[in-house]
């Protein structure tokens, strides 16, 4: 499947132009510097989704490094929104996705690691009778 037609991938790309468009908000000073920072983030997830789509080997670490960086930005949005550099609405949408593409990330981990719900492992039988 191309990249571009998975569902983390395009919430990755609706969170990036939501960044960008925001970032007319944010004062001169902390956009360059921090909320830049943020923004090449959010870009090194897309980044990371495309690796983790096309590379099955890069796939665990790829989906590592997106989780982490997922943290990141939430702690920044969040820092964002206190600072009111953000407004409250544009900061629970920016939460909203980054919330959805962690969720994803960490599904397709798991499933990708043989851990999804529906898989159970085989255990041996012990009879209750030894």
């Amino acid at each position: 499947m191309l990249t571009e037609e998975l569902q983390i991938y395009r919430d990755a790309y609706e969170l990036a132009k939501r960044t960008f468009s925001y970032a007319g908000n944010v004062p001169k000073a902390v956009r360059y510097g921090e909320y830049g920072r943020v923004m090449s983030m959010v870009c090194e997830v897309m980044d990371l989704v495309y690796v983790a789509n096309s590379d099955f080997e890069e796939r665990p670490a790829a989906l590592r490094r997106t989780l982490q960086l997922l943290g990141g930005i939430r702690s920044r949005v969040r820092l964002f929104g206190e600072l009111r550099y953000l407004s409250p609405r544009e900061s629970v949408t920016m939460m909203k996705g980054i919330e959805k593409i962690g969720r994803q990330a960490t599904g397709w981990r798991n499933t990708s690691q043989g851990q999804s719900r529906g898989a159970t492992a085989k255990r041996e039988y012990r009879s209750p009778m030894r």
